[in-house]
């Protein structure tokens, strides 16, 4: 989303004006377009679509994945209880937490979910507690894609999953403990936009499943990106049904195991173009060779563009027409690396503007903290209809003061 419709631009005005800056805003007919395209490009397929839920946990949000019928891919304890709390039941949640601890591994069992396991350690150990039970493993196909190098979740450098050439200490761990794999689990990075690449990733796990013979589900993973850039392409979901849908047919037909589905995981798909952070410009400083256009956000609010040097579309909702200049458009946290854009041609800014950080729905809100003790941003969300509503409020200095105190 690099253009908002006349209407979104002024819903966002509003918001700004009522709810003030800093503020997430969430458009829900966006969640429900994405969901229904990738519904639309894998008809065909008995699949399942699991939302994951790190990019993006706001209420509303899970909400509407738990009404267009997705599962949830919970990677922590507690958005495992967070989704059983939102209403998904619990064989639409699949369990993967990363280096998971016995704590975790008990927490997850004992409220009925499935685990996916990534290691070969927490296999057996899951095998020792719960003799005869049904689990999903986390293979490594050694293929990894992403959009930054920190993002990439396969290959001979990721901690990620169980390196496929270890499949047959997966079968002596499983035999070993009368486990049953119902399911394996890929997932190779995230803002993947080649669908080939995502291909040869799915080839790996299809070729190293047709070993186990009781799957239930095999999850191909997410990553699907999206286009951040004004010149960059979509994702091209025309080729799915010849490169994706067609081929996975053919073989789940040929697997020696039966009713068979294919699971799909988005988060960032499915959130990322929903959302909009506003900030007002407070400060514009000339530098001996920059203009700085300081904001009252920062990188404790939205940290892809310092983390992964990522690219967001900013836009001036106060001064749209106005001519294009160049800028910094920077945060008001004590860091350097505290920046939306460099070198950024925006429609002029003036002090009291509201800008628009575009295609902030998933990794945003998620991602952020409190340092330099500074609020979290408000978030509202905007139904289908045009209606606002206040999600969550930003907390006071008194209140955030407070709550420190608390601790003492």
């Amino acid at each position: 989303m690099t253009e908002l419709t006349p209407e979104q631009h002024r819903l966002l005005l509003s918001c700004a004006e009522t709810h003030g800056t800093p503020t997430y805003v969430y458009f829900e007919g966006t969640i429900v377009r994405q969901i229904q395209t990738l519904k639309k490009h894998l008809s065909g397929l008995p699949l399942r679509l699991l939302y994951a839920m790190k990019a993006n946990h706001s209420l509303p949000v899970m909400q509407t994945m738990l009404r267009e019928g997705l599962g949830i891919d919970a990677v922590s304890p507690a958005e495992l209880m967070y989704a059983l709390k939102v209403g998904f039941p619990v064989d639409r949640v699949l369990f993967s937490a990363n280096n998971m601890t016995d704590g975790e591994m008990h927490f997850a069992t004992g409220r009925g979910v499935m685990l996916n396991v990534g290691e070969l350690s927490r296999l057996e150990a899951f095998g020792k507690a719960y003799p005869g039970s049904d689990v999903c493993v986390r293979l490594n196909g050694q293929v990894g894609a992403g959009h930054h190098e920190h993002v990439i979740t396969a290959g001979d450098r990721s901690k990620f999953g169980i390196p496929v050439e270890h499949v047959e200490e997966i079968h002596a761990i499983a035999a070993k403990y009368s486990l049953t794999i119902v399911g394996l689990h890929q997932h190779i990075g995230s803002g993947i936009m080649d669908t080939k690449t995502l291909w040869q990733a799915i080839s790996v796990i299809l070729d190293a499943s047709t070993s186990f013979k009781d799957l239930r589900f095999i999850n191909v993973g997410g990553g699907l990106g999206i286009a951040y850039r004004p010149d960059e392409q979509d994702l091209d979901m025309s080729s799915f049904d010849d490169l994706i849908v067609e081929p996975l047919k053919a073989f789940i037909d040929q697997h020696p195991s039966e009713d068979l589905s294919i699971w799909f995981e988005p988060g960032r798909f499915f959130t990322a173009q929903c959302g909009v952070l506003l900030a007002r410009v407070n400060t514009v400083k000339e530098g001996t060779v920059r203009t700085f256009a300081g904001t009252d956000s920062g990188m404790n609010h939205l940290v892809r563009p310092a983390m992964y040097g990522s690219y967001h579309h900013v836009l001036n909702l106060s001064n749209p027409d106005g001519k294009h200049k160049t800028y910094d458009v920077v945060g008001n946290i004590c860091e350097s690396s505290d920046f939306f854009a460099k070198d950024r041609q925006v429609a002029e800014l003036r002090e009291g503007d509201i800008i628009g950080v575009l295609d902030a729905g998933a990794y945003g809100m998620s991602m952020t903290t409190t340092y330099n003790m500074r609020s979290e941003p408000a978030e509202v969300w905007i139904d289908a209809d045009g209606s606002q509503c206040l999600v969550r409020p930003r907390r006071t200095v008194e209140e955030m003061v407070a709550h420190e105190m608390r601790q003492a």
